[in-house]
């Protein structure tokens, strides 16, 4: 680790606030997809127990996301972060879009389900199911991965060139809520072009106010919005989400607008290290570590397994319950096998191989300058010495005049050759 990164954790200590918003954030998508997104996939999973409806899982994950861009961004270098971040991210994903992918080919055809195609897979695999309709999701949860990518990137871009400063990055951010807003109303209707929905979709554009709401808890940390301005701003971003939707869920909208609060609190206020939380900080510390490997993992492999359950007569509470376990578990192992290791080796060991590889062609490159010269045999200049050499048998005209090729003197013969072919 160096000495920059043991600065940066010596002024943020993490906070178990943080954690807990991460842990209700993504176990209420958890439970979201089990309980009401499982039927409406798939009527046969259903009923369960209880129905939570209210989405506002995943676009918590999203504003906590930019929340951390803004506080991180600006430390060091950027190249260096933007790579961080996508290591982080990426290995994992890919992982699980392959593992998720054979699994789902594994058992349509048993299930009567759509069969992915190996078009799906590259779709997933680079991230652009959103940009036509002949891409399928291998799980429909992943359109957050794409988002985030998107967020990082321009976060990489704009912040050097000061849109972290000034005016710059509050017009920005009340752009995100408004240009979407007039492209959805003007444009982009359900009789659009197919151009015009891809560039919308792929963009994510009805999403990116929700980096706008992270961003601008940030700016009100930092004293650059105020509490009113923020309040505004935070309230035009729910509308915005609510009128993305046509305003058929406003449920979700007000649960997320609560979350939102409960985030500004986090990001304004001191830890929640409270009696009442302080003997479960380390199970919601570990909980929150592999929150991200549980969202992967949780929704379309929690479909197969709650139909295998199913067809073994497993009832709707043991169904709940063993999706919601298989998930955990399933996150561990992707944390503990492939987010973590991947991310360390691609932003520790692979840097420092490849800076002394680079040290030691440096090296070899100057060694090999400061050999000492070897001095070359001196070779006469080929017209004077030949011809010097040749003079006294190009003196007889019979012979000055035949061609090598047939000439009787064997000397002349080779030196006119050699001549020729140079």
């Amino acid at each position: 680790m160096t000495s920059t990164e043991t600065a940066n954790q010596a002024r943020s200590p993490r906070k178990i606030s943080w954690d807990v918003i991460r842990v209700l954030a993504v176990y209420s998508v958890v439970v979201q997809h089990i309980t009401h997104q499982s039927p409406i996939n798939h009527p046969e999973l259903g009923p369960y127990p209880f129905v939570l409806p209210l989405q506002f899982g995943a676009s918590t994950l999203l504003v906590i996301s930019a929340y951390f861009v803004c506080v991180t961004v600006r430390r060091g270098n950027t190249r260096q972060w933007l790579w961080k971040k996508l290591t982080r991210l990426l290995p994992a994903y890919l992982v699980a879009v392959v593992v998720t992918y054979a699994v789902s080919r594994a058992v349509a055809p048993m299930f009567g389900w759509y069969l992915p195609t190996p078009t799906d897979l590259v779709a997933n695999l680079f991230m652009v199911q959103a940009w036509s309709p002949d891409f399928h999701w291998v799980d429909a949860s992943y359109w957050t991965l794409p988002v985030q990518v998107m967020s990082f990137v321009a976060a990489a871009l704009l912040w050097p060139r000061g849109w972290g400063r000034g005016a710059k990055l509050p017009v920005l951010l009340w752009g995100l809520v408004i240009a979407p807003l007039v492209i959805r109303f003007l444009w982009r209707g359900d009789d659009a072009q197919q151009w015009v929905i891809s560039l919308f979709d792929g963009l994510a554009l009805h999403r990116v106010a929700l980096f706008g709401v992270g961003a601008a808890i940030w700016l009100w940390t930092q004293g650059r919005f105020s509490g009113r301005h923020l309040a505004v701003y935070a309230v035009a971003a729910l509308v915005a989400q609510d009128a993305h939707a046509y305003f058929a869920d406003t449920p979700s909208t007000i649960a997320f607008g609560v979350v939102v609060a409960l985030i500004i609190a986090a990001a304004g206020g001191r830890d929640w290290d409270f009696p009442v939380l302080r003997p479960l900080a380390p199970v919601i510390r570990w909980l929150g570590g592999i929150s991200f490997g549980v969202y992967l993992v949780h929704q379309e492999l929690g479909f197969v397994l709650a139909r295998f359950l199913l067809d073994a007569g497993v009832g709707a509470w043991g169904r709940l319950v063993l999706c919601s376990v298989m998930a955990v578990l399933l996150g561990w192992v992707v944390t503990k096998a492939v987010e973590n290791p991947a991310h360390r080796w691609l932003t520790t060991v692979w840097p420092a191989r490849w800076a002394r590889l680079k040290a030691t062609a440096r090296a070899t490159g100057e060694a090999l300058r400061d050999l000492p010269q070897v001095p070359q045999p001196q070779v006469a200049s080929s017209g004077a010495s030949l011809r010097a050499e040749l003079s006294p048998r190009m003196s007889h005209g019979s012979t000055a005049a035949a061609d090598p090729r047939t000439s009787t003197d064997p000397v002349l013969a080779a030196a006119m050759a050699k001549s020729q072919l140079r």
